[in-house]
């Protein structure tokens, strides 16, 4: 029989444990989400309304997420940025706000035209494990 004291048979297990619930918590429990911080949100909403604002409207589509696409197919998305004058014009940041929708988390952000009324609003979400745009919309 073991002669080895109890207290310390803990020390040696007690770290041991610790590690091991911090691997199945890693392994199982952790959102695996990526991560995106409030100006990697801005970052990513003014690259796609310069396209646009560029006339790069195909260059802004072609980034965006798989239900963008299936909602706005590339023509429709040319002749929505057509239809919306004020996605030419210069945009001033406004904020951006996370949210979740159930388990779909996103990132709103807001511009205000430049001299102008109204409201540009580019949603981020997650698509195939990377933020990219999910919906815009012009007030």
């Amino acid at each position: 029989m073991d002669d080895t004291p109890v207290y310390r048979r803990l020390i040696v297990i007690a770290p041991v444990m610790a590690v091991i619930g911090a691997g199945v918590w890693f392994a199982l429990l952790r959102d695996g989400a990526p991560t995106l911080t409030p100006d990697g949100a801005q970052e990513k909403a003014e690259a796609f309304l310069e396209a646009v604002r560029g006339g790069r409207a195909d260059d802004a589509w072609a980034g965006t997420a798989a239900d963008f696409k299936s909602m706005y197919g590339r023509d429709r998305f040319r002749h929505y940025v057509r239809s919306k004058p004020v996605l030419k014009t210069p945009a001033t940041f406004e904020a951006c706000e996370f949210k979740t929708n159930g388990s779909l988390r996103m990132a709103e952000c807001t511009f205000r035209p430049v001299g102008g009324k109204g409201a540009i609003t580019v949603v981020l979400s997650i698509d195939q494990d990377s933020w990219k745009v999910g919906r815009l919309s012009v007030e």
